[in-house]
């Protein structure tokens, strides 16, 4: 069981660099959302953009998980260019995993369940699309949302989800029961 975390809005503070530069308060002032996220295209947007105060620590916790990694959409229109300074970001901020759970996608529900075992992973994300298409895959899907969500609260619930171990998977059901 892998446990990814998205980036933006979960351990980096993109909202707030896009206000920001949008001259606004919040980013939902915003007039046009989809012409701001056009004006990034092409720069080092997601290598500005400040960890929340809690991501070290939520770093801190995935690594003691031992299997751990990022999931996290590039922008549409930027892929390659988004992706990149991602990684950049990462690395500067030490946050970066192993490069095979590094994943930049559009489609993270595609990594719900690992390839061979089937396993349900989870995904940390603040996008509740996200969430609902990953635990519609068969995996465990926790929105947060750094700014806005108990901190506390988050490790717990991961807490409680690592007790847990998988015992049966059959016709697509799966059935859990306590790893003590």
């Amino acid at each position: 069981m892998t446990l990814f975390l998205d980036m933006d809005g979960v351990i980096a503070d993109f909202f707030s660099l896009l206000a920001k530069l949008n001259n606004v308060h919040h980013w939902k002032q915003i007039k046009s959302v989809d012409q701001a996220l056009l004006d990034i295209c092409q720069t080092d947007f997601f290598n500005q953009i400040e960890p929340f105060q809690i991501s070290r620590d939520l770093i801190k916790f995935a690594q003691s998980h031992g299997d751990w990694g990022i999931c996290s959409s590039p922008l549409k229109n930027d892929i390659n260019n988004s992706t990149y300074w991602k990684k950049v970001w990462l690395k500067r901020h030490g946050f970066m995993p192993s490069q095979e759970k590094c994943i930049f996608t559009l489609n993270k529900h595609k990594y719900a369940r690992n390839a061979v075992s089937l396993a349900p992973n989870i995904l940390v994300d603040d996008k509740p699309d996200n969430i609902w298409n990953w635990v519609n895959a068969g995996g465990i899907g926790i929105r947060f949302q750094a700014d806005q969500d108990d901190f506390g609260t988050l490790i717990n619930q991961l807490s409680s989800i690592q007790k847990l171990r998988l015992i049966d998977v059959s016709d697509s059901s799966l059935r859990y029961k306590s790893a003590s």
